[in-house]
């Protein structure tokens, strides 16, 4: 069906991963939404000192590991420790996602007011 968001969503990550991984474990799955075959969620990993944060796009949930492709919206694939966050936030790749999805569904004039709108 295409993208899907859930409010407030965190967890962290439950054994460290490398930049090529693309199944990550995470300690929690409660409240991420469900996924058919065609839904994704843009998720974000963070780890603290110094700061990195990679994009990535869920596109499967198996109990608590998230099948995903790595360095989404412009972000860079990193190596993430066990504890580090992992949550599902808006994003700007999100936010396009949608605003594309309604344009190709609606008129012009629709498109163009919902662009407006979203800024």
């Amino acid at each position: 069906m295409g993208i899907k968001f859930a409010n407030n969503f965190q967890t962290t990550i439950s054994s460290a991963i490398n930049s090529s991984v693309t199944t990550i474990p995470i300690t929690s799955a409660t409240g991420f939404p469900t996924l058919g075959a065609t839904d994704y969620a843009f998720c974000t990993l963070q780890k603290e000192g110094p700061v990195v944060m990679e994009i990535v796009k869920v596109t499967a949930i198996s109990g608590t590991n998230l099948t995903v492709v790595r360095a989404q919206d412009g972000t860079s694939a990193s190596a993430f420790n066990s504890g580090d966050a992992f949550e599902l936030r808006i994003t700007a790749g999100g936010i396009n996602q949608v605003v594309a999805t309604a344009a190709s569904a609606a008129t012009v004039d629709d498109a163009t007011a919902l662009a407006i709108a979203l800024g």
